[in-house]
């Protein structure tokens, strides 16, 4: 999805220039197209809320079958109550809050990955080996460990109240009554529970999945070319 809308976004008239923002100079370590700050963080956000729809009944299973909250013996018997207590709404519970975490992580992700991109490769434009195929997939690799930590750090808090709503949803409501319940009894410190486990597994993740991504379009477009 991200990719065929960004495909798109490259054939939309340009948006002005935004003060500070940082174009690729010389080689660069990216295969994809160049867009604005506004195209990339837009691209971003909408292609992660799309597929965000389709595998959310996937992720409520997930979370009640590993939470003590509940005695599911089967991923079937999890489908199967939910279905019988809430009906199809239930297996869409915690996506508002799941959107409005997903989409600024993706944004700000696709954002932050192209700009660290751009600041690496320019600084490392001077050294031959910059133009290499490793010398771009350590660019990449280090700019989706840079994304990677700073879109997960700032919305986390939208990651810990989804995950409220998807455990005990008759107990929590809505994002906005989660987020009182989660400040008032146990402070702004909920708002991060989980940050260095979700670190932990998205920095290196993201990483890979971004400089195999890349390295699998480049090798694709100069098949293509061939």
């Amino acid at each position: 999805m991200l990719n065929q809308m960004r495909q798109y976004a490259a054939t939309l008239p340009p948006v002005p220039v935004v003060s500070g923002e940082v174009k690729p100079a010389g080689a660069s370590s990216s295969a994809l197209p160049k867009l604005s700050n506004v195209a990339n963080l837009t691209t971003g956000a909408l292609a992660r809320v799309a597929a965000g729809v389709i595998v959310n009944p996937i992720t409520v299973l997930k979370v009640r079958y590993e939470s003590t909250h509940y005695s599911y013996t089967s991923l079937a018997g999890a489908g199967k109550d939910i279905f019988a207590r809430e009906g199809l709404r239930g297996f869409f519970a915690g996506f508002g809050a799941t959107a409005v975490r997903d989409a600024p992580y993706a944004g700000l992700y696709v954002l932050v990955y192209e700009q660290s991109k751009a600041r690496l490769g320019s600084s490392a434009s001077g050294r031959a080996e910059a133009r290499t195929a490793s010398g771009s997939a350590s660019v990449n690799f280090m700019s989706g460990v840079i994304a990677a930590v700073s879109a997960t750090t700032l919305t986390n808090p939208f990651d810990a109240i989804k995950t409220r709503l998807q455990i005990a949803p008759g107990k929590y409501g809505n994002m906005v009554r989660a987020a009182s319940m989660m400040l008032r009894e146990e402070g702004i410190r909920s708002m991060f529970s989980g940050l260095s486990m979700r670190i932990g597994r998205k920095a290196l993740s993201s990483a890979f999945t971004w400089t195999v991504y890349e390295e699998l379009i480049r090798r694709a477009e100069r098949a293509v070319a061939v």
